[in-house]
């Protein structure tokens, strides 16, 4: 049994993905971008639009690892003030989705050109 380095796996994954048994058509890597693309999109509008209270979640975590470092360190201000506001998961679920819909916009493209 031989080991890999984590590089040379993923340099192995995407070969699969990229290399169909007909050159001209990537299946398998228009199905990939699909697939990530959806996932993108779906997890930024729920950061983005705060769906389920994605965010307020994310914050009560973000407040439970401040106080949990402010304990540890002996400085317990640490948890009181915001570094990160709901507004930057909001900015940030906006980017992810845009982009998540980048991506699933162009494997529906190129699969439709193939």
């Amino acid at each position: 049994m031989t080991f890999t380095s984590l590089p040379e796996k993923l340099r192995d994954m995407f070969m699969i993905f990229a290399s169909p048994a007909d050159a001209d058509t990537p299946t398998g890597l228009l199905i990939f971008f699909g697939a990530f693309g959806a996932a993108a999109l779906v997890m930024g509008v729920r950061w983005a639009f705060n769906l389920r209270g994605a965010v307020d979640s994310t914050m009560r975590r973000l407040r439970a690892v401040l106080e949990l470092k402010g304990q540890r360190s002996g400085n317990l201000s640490l948890a009181d003030n915001d570094p990160i506001g709901p507004w930057f998961f909001r900015i940030m679920g906006s980017v992810v989705a845009l982009g998540g819909l980048g991506m699933l916009a162009l494997s529906l493209i190129l699969s439709a050109g193939v």
